[in-house]
């Protein structure tokens, strides 16, 4: 199957996004991740994502005293993106027609046959739960991403997009290159949450190989 290009949407989600949300990211471009939903629906370019899903009593939670693991230290986070709440839900015009969520757990069938649809067409993106930052975190997705690649009769670019630049998005672009694919960042579809760690993340990513471009590549 020809596949030249696959849209990597990460964490576009109400509680990221909005002014509203419990960890809105200043300046997220909401209105370009539309575009760029419509676009790849338009052109059948698969969408893969990464969604934030919490339990009520996530360890990250300020609100609670469950502990860290052992080798994490509990940031404190507001609760957000709780799995089923108005905050995890994606942004309004973010999610195409035909779509799969696949569970942060170690084995789904589903997954096998979200990947035969996404290939035949019948889906258009399937998106991967995940507690932490790392798309890859769920254990799904590494061998999701290997066996699209293996599909296709060229190996695809990955153009990722989405909040937080210096967060969930540099850990899924340095996943996807540090796996030896091909990864582009769409630099004005993405939102950060420090200058400094945004500069830090850009640098990071192009001596990763990562490539940057920007929407106008894709949009015309």
């Amino acid at each position: 199957m020809k596949i030249d290009r696959v849209f990597v949407d990460v964490d576009v989600q109400n509680d990221f996004c909005l002014e509203t949300g419990s960890l809105y990211v200043k300046g997220s471009p909401n209105d370009l991740y539309r575009r760029l939903t419509a676009h790849a629906v338009a052109r059948g370019i698969p969408i893969l994502g990464s969604v934030d899903s919490h339990a009520w009593d996530a360890w990250e939670f300020g609100s609670n005293d469950v502990p860290p693991p052992e080798d994490a230290t509990k940031p404190n986070f507001p609760d957000h993106c709780v799995k089923g709440t108005p905050g995890w839900l994606k942004v309004e015009g973010t999610l195409p027609p035909r779509f799969r969520f696949l569970p942060n757990v170690p084995e789904a069938p589903l997954a096998s046959v979200a990947l035969d649809e996404l290939l035949q067409g019948k889906t258009q993106g399937v998106y991967f739960e995940k507690e932490v930052y790392s798309l890859f975190i769920n254990p799904l997705a590494d061998p999701f991403v290997r066996d699209l690649v293996a599909a296709t009769e060229t190996p695809p670019e990955f153009f990722v997009y989405g909040v937080a630049t210096d967060y969930c998005v540099r850990a899924a672009a340095l996943g996807l290159a540090e796996r030896g694919y091909r990864t582009a960042l769409i630099e004005d579809a993405v939102a950060g949450i420090s200058p400094e760690g945004v500069a830090r993340t850009f640098d990071e990513l192009r001596s990763a190989g990562v490539r940057i471009t920007r929407s106008t590549e894709i949009l015309g």
